[in-house]
């Protein structure tokens, strides 16, 4: 795109105070040689997202990080370091990790220190202040700017963007259930928690060939739990009317689980208490309690390995486009909603389980 057919404004939904948005403008951005800028055809809104939203710490920010889009503008250098071109389609993921600290040279960027979110100011789209240049920082946006080290994932023209923001909460999944904990053959897996996490560990467990897969959830989600069956789920288990325990028991002829992955906050680890009692020596556990603790003497006992974790890999997000592009799942029946720009304040309520029902993965189409 030349200088000549670029908009001079872009609109952007900018988060001003916990759950308020407005619609503002922003100028296009000027371009280094290593820069580039984003269409942004949609971006989805993540599970963590009405956190952020209720949140005070987060201000003057433009929300948005499963961010799907093409090219519009790239330098020569951007276009040499990210081996595409203006007009190609790709994902992005959120962290802008440094890539020379000892964690970006092994190839782990989730756990750069100037990207972390548990840093103070963590560099990475949907997170950053709006208010300095370049300003287009976040997803909720007609465009994007692309520093240097922006994460960039290819992906094929024709699939539509919708489908390609689950590259994002499908790779957590891909991740967490398979990468993390080895979900895969020969094991029973249970993945608790059906928001857009659980499902996508849900289909990479299946994926992955694991023998029997069973998703908990509560008497609300009991649209995603019937959902989950379409996505890999041998069974699944409402925890408010069957005992979770007893269930699994039975569920696996009293043989076990290998794998649990808990995506849940699971405050006070009331779930890590159940599923302990019904874990096979060796399991894996991917653990979210951060209010619990784990006990030791059962990890020593039942010789358990106990992992929780941060986002994900380049290798699971790509493993997450290889199921999408496969059509094997239908995964169209998890990208339920899709909102404008107008519209942000509403889809990020409606992925929290507010004023909007049946909603499982929203996406914003800044052009809708």
């Amino acid at each position: 795109m030349s200088a000549s057919q670029h908009p001079a404004r872009v609109r952007a939904a900018v988060k001003v105070g916990p759950e308020r948005t407005e619609i503002r403008e922003f100028p296009w951005p000027t371009l280094g040689p290593a820069e580039g800028v984003l269409r942004v055809e949609a971006s989805g809104v993540g599970g963590a997202e009405p956190e952020v939203y209720r949140s005070d710490r987060w201000q003057q920010i433009i929300m948005g990080h499963q961010v799907v889009g093409s090219i519009a503008a790239a330098g020569d250098l951007a276009r040499t370091l990210w081996k595409v071109e203006p007009g190609e389609h790709v994902v992005l993921q959120e962290y802008l990790p440094c890539k020379a600290c000892a964690w970006c040279l092994s190839g782990e960027y989730r756990f750069c220190p100037s990207s972390d979110f548990f840093g103070d100011r963590p560099n990475r789209f949907g997170l950053m202040s709006s208010e300095v240049p370049p300003h287009l920082v976040g997803g909720f946006a007609e465009y994007l700017h692309l520093p240097w080290n922006t994460v960039i994932h290819r992906i094929p023209q024709d699939l539509p963007a919708a489908l390609a923001t689950l590259a994002i909460p499908l790779g957590n999944g891909v991740q967490w259930a398979t990468l993390d904990v080895n979900a895969g053959p020969g094991k029973n897996v249970l993945i608790i928690g059906p928001g857009q996490q659980g499902l996508g560990a849900v289909i990479a467990s299946r994926d992955a060939g694991a023998s029997k897969v069973m998703l908990a959830g509560l008497t609300r989600d009991l649209p995603r739990l019937e959902l989950s069956l379409e996505f890999g789920a041998d069974h699944f288990i409402n925890v408010e009317t069957e005992d979770l325990v007893g269930r699994v028991k039975e569920l696996t002829g009293g043989g076990g689980l290998d794998v649990v992955v808990d995506t849940t906050g699971d405050p006070g680890g009331k779930n890590l208490e159940q599923y302990l009692k019904v874990v096979n020596q060796g399991a894996w556990l991917w653990v979210n309690c951060v209010e619990g603790a784990v006990p030791v003497r059962e990890i020593k006992k039942k010789y358990l390995t106990v992992r929780s974790g941060r986002v994900r890999t380049w290798q699971a997000v790509e493993r997450a486009l290889r199921i999408i592009t496969s059509r094997r799942f239908p995964l169209e029946k998890m990208a339920t909603h899709t909102f404008g720009l107008s519209e942000v304040d509403r889809a990020i309520k409606a992925t929290g389980g507010r004023e909007v029902a049946g909603a499982v993965h929203v996406v914003v189409d800044p052009w809708r």
